[in-house]
């Protein structure tokens, strides 16, 4: 399943008034927000800006900072990234979490990690574009953070660019609708990729 499709998104037509909406609205999800994607307003929240794990969720995240790399011209997509043991280790198939299926000494590109990630949601790809970039997974999250917060999305800390569980990983489900339209407002060129359903990876 895509990153895109873990992601709930509501229409930003809401006809009904707030107190309407309090009554109709119902769901089981324990944070929830709906926000009218034009202006960025919250409309309706369930502990919306209460911190909780955004596991597969962080990968919006992970892919809007390489975006912004791109964008000012610190790496191509068509630069490659050589995968680690570590990365294979924690990310591909012996994980058994969500995996690009990568091997060992690899050299995808830029554009095929993040393929793996928007649309395979896979870990490895997560790892590789990492510690391709930052040289550890851990200093690529202090990074993301530091930019989640220049954004903007105070409640956000990032342990890792996976989403897996870690120790003070954490996002409200209201900085992740943020982040959400930051991505089709500040990098719609890449918007397309979020629709696409499958991605075989092979050379």
């Amino acid at each position: 399943m895509s990153v895109w499709r873990r992601f709930l998104a509501l229409t930003p037509l809401i006809l009904f008034p707030m107190t309407a909406q309090a009554q109709i609205i119902g769901t089981e999800a324990d944070y929830a927000v709906i926000m009218d994607h034009e202006s960025g307003e919250i409309l309706w929240s369930k502990n919306g800006d209460t911190p909780m794990i955004p596991a597969s969720m962080t990968k919006m995240m992970t892919a809007y900072f390489v975006f912004d790399l791109i964008e000012h011209g610190e790496i191509t997509l068509q630069d490659e990234m050589v995968v680690s043991d570590d990365a294979w280790r924690r990310g591909g198939f012996p994980s058994g979490t969500s995996t690009m299926g990568l091997s060992p000494k690899e050299r995808p590109t830029v554009e095929q990690l993040l393929h793996g990630v928007i649309i395979m949601s896979g870990n490895d790809a997560c790892i590789v574009l990492a510690e391709g970039i930052a040289g550890s997974e851990a200093a690529f999250a202090a990074q993301m953070t530091e930019r989640a917060h220049e954004l903007g999305l105070s409640s956000v800390n990032f342990v890792n660019a996976t989403g897996l569980e870690g120790e003070g990983h954490v996002a409200s489900a209201a900085d992740l609708a943020k982040l959400a339209r930051l991505i089709i407002k500040d990098h719609p060129q890449y918007y397309e990729w979020y629709s696409k359903r499958e991605y075989t990876w092979g050379r």
